[in-house]
Formats: C-alpha cells, structure tokens, sequence
C-alpha cells in the first residue's frame, strides 16, 4: 500500500522543464553598418546567445533594446570581438546586431 500511495505522490509531481531553443531569425550581417534583427520579438523570453565566429575579422555589435548601430560599445549597444559570445538576458524584446563588414555572419539562438 506504501508502495502505491508514493507511487501517486511521484506522478503528481511536474516533470522537468526542457529548454525550447529556436534558431535566429537572421544569421548573417548582409550590408555593413546596417542592422539586422537577429532574433525577433518573443523568441527569448528565457534568453539565448550569439556568438561571433572565430574567423572574423571585426566586432559584433549588439543591441538587446533597439537598434544597433556603430562599430563600438556605445550606450546601449554591446561589441563582441572574434570568436566570443553574448549571452542575452530573459526579455520579449527582439536583438539587433550589426558589424562594419558585409557577409558578417553569427550565430546563436533565443529560448522562448
């Protein structure tokens, strides 16, 4: 009987929460200086990360707030050098990244 009633207690009890992990919504920096959304509105709402490839040659700049712009940390936009990775913040706001090259591309993803 024990046995039972634990057994009752072990399934009423909630299972692991999984991480969902959606891809980015742009993975490539396509005019230099112009901004792209990397991740749209919703898709971090737990956080994410992107990450600039070890294989460029400029920074990566991003903005979790609004629209990137520069090739430098300034106010709220945040510059990643080659090969290091930011970690975004819970939010349900989209992620704006930009470098000063074309063909730039990153990668990542949101957890929703």
């Amino acid at each position: 009987m024990m046995r039972w009633i634990l057994l009752v207690i072990l399934l009423s009890l909630p299972g692991p929460a999984f991480a969902q992990m959606v891809t980015l919504d742009v993975k490539t920096v396509t005019t230099g200086g112009a901004a792209v959304t990397a991740i749209a509105a919703g898709n971090r709402k737990n956080g994410g990360w992107i990450q600039n490839p070890a294989t460029a040659t400029v920074s990566l700049c991003i903005n979790e707030l609004g629209t990137a712009s520069g090739t430098s940390s300034n106010g709220d936009t945040t510059c990643i050098a080659p090969g290091q990775t930011y970690n975004l913040l819970p939010s349900g706001k989209a992620v704006s990244v930009v470098s000063s090259d074309a063909a730039h591309p990153f990668s990542g993803y949101g957890f929703p």
